[in-house]
């Protein structure tokens, strides 16, 4: 594809939408307080944030801290240094563990896949405390690496003090985190471990031996088509919480509602949420890695002109008037001296919405072409 054609496919995408007024809008107009303490709605691929309420306010996870844990679990699993097929031991410890649970034994064995379904599933709090033990040696040291995990995504207000999420230290010295931190772990998870969906998306699964059988926490899976997590939570001082996730139209939404004052609110306003989001907006790719946007001539090239193009692929979230105000620009030179390398820069594509600025991708050589030999640039006469 040229790049005329490249402009007009992103001038010439269109969609349907419906009124674009924020879930809080009509409660804005009667003056009512939205019954959750934060709430937030973002684009999981480009990280868009569609609507956010209190977002940045510091407040306990309750069990959605979880997704914190499963973040470092499966970091370490692609690490190799653990596996899916390792055999956990309950310890005492973890058998004491109060709150959700699957009621594990003192010296019982499960699989390290079985004890992940536990704890994504049913939010078992006790099944997190002995896969911590596992992969850290104790619960502490584990919640080391959970804290060291947030910092290396930049989170400045996520603390954990246990591996599991429950409040049982002091208010001053709980876990804590912001709608905000939550979507970026959860969006962490789910660029680099997609996999953690086959868990997340389970209504219910087998355990010890297909005797018990788990059913999630998640009630929208059946509720809310499309949703295929993340992870629910509550404690006295959390509030009911529900971080979800959904994909319509090649279009991932992660929502966050933390601080409800029931599990059927954060589910209302987890549904309103993600529907505002799939039914005003949609993700439009601008640039495809690899895509051809012209050639560019070469001076004593071997070849008269080598293909530019796309380094990467960038796409952006918009609502449907806006997809008007898109421009492209192509830097490009129209002439090059040879040599060049395959991937070498040879020019910009910046693309704007109205006066800004959204993304500017790379030009590259689509291959190497050598420069001619002096023999063969006085063929070249002949």
């Amino acid at each position: 594809m040229n790049f005329r054609s490249l402009c007009l496919c992103l001038l010439s995408l269109a969609w349907i939408c419906s009124a674009h007024a924020d879930p809080l809008a009509a409660r804005r107009k009667e003056n009512q307080q939205p019954p959750v303490g934060a709430s937030l709605l973002i684009e999981a691929e480009t990280g868009t944030v569609l609507f956010a309420y209190n977002a940045q306010q510091p407040r306990s996870p309750a069990s959605t801290q979880k997704l914190l844990l499963e973040l470092v679990v499966l970091d370490a699993i692609a690490a190799g240094k653990v596996s899916l097929d390792d055999s956990i031991r309950v310890s005492a410890e973890a058998s004491r563990t109060g709150g959700s649970q699957v009621f594990l034994r003192e010296g019982e064995a499960f699989p390290l896949r079985k004890m992940m379904e536990a704890v994504t599933v049913a939010s078992a709090n006790d099944a997190c405390v002995a896969v911590a033990e596992h992969l850290a040696g104790s619960e502490a040291d584990f919640v080391a690496l959970m804290n060291a995990r947030a910092r290396a995504l930049g989170l400045e207000h996520t603390r954990c003090v246990n591996a599991h999420g429950l409040d049982n230290t002091p208010q001053d010295n709980g876990n804590t985190t912001t709608a905000y931190e939550l979507a970026q772990i959860a969006r962490a998870l789910l660029r680099q471990h997609p996999q953690v969906l086959a868990w997340s998306s389970l209504r219910q699964t087998p355990f010890r031996d297909e005797r018990h059988i788990l059913h999630s926490t998640n009630k929208l899976l059946d509720r809310f088509a499309d949703m295929d997590g993340l992870k629910t939570g509550f404690t006295g001082r959390a509030g009911f919480c529900l971080v979800g996730t959904a994909e319509r139209q090649g279009m991932r939404l992660i929502s966050v509602v933390l601080g409800a004052r029931h599990s059927r609110i954060r589910e209302r306003e987890t549904i309103q949420l993600l529907t505002w989001g799939f039914e005003n907006f949609a993700k439009v790719p601008l640039a495809r890695a690899g895509q051809s946007v012209g050639l560019v001539s070469l001076d004593w090239g071997a070849e008269p002109a080598v293909n530019a193009v796309l380094r990467d692929s960038v796409a952006i979230v918009l609502k449907a008037e806006q997809k008007k105000q898109l421009r492209s620009e192509l830097l490009l030179p129209l002439k090059q001296a040879a040599p060049v390398y395959r991937g070498q820069e040879l020019g910009k594509l910046k693309i704007s919405l109205g006066d800004s600025l959204v993304a500017e991708v790379d030009l590259v050589a689509e291959k190497s072409v050598r420069r001619m030999e002096m023999w063969e640039r006085l063929m070249s006469f002949f």
